[in-house]
């Protein structure tokens, strides 16, 4: 496997690490949300 190729390996790698946390991030907000508007309807 050539330099270059571990270079982009890793970038992706990175990249698909911080989707992930950010996608996480998106369904903790939304619980949050949804958890608010429950609260408030009462």
């Amino acid at each position: 496997m050539r330099p270059e190729d571990e270079l982009i390996r890793k970038r992706q790698l990175d990249r698909a690490r911080i989707m992930a946390w950010l996608l996480g991030a998106f369904v903790i907000l939304l619980f949050l949300i949804t958890l608010a508007k429950i609260g408030m309807g009462k």
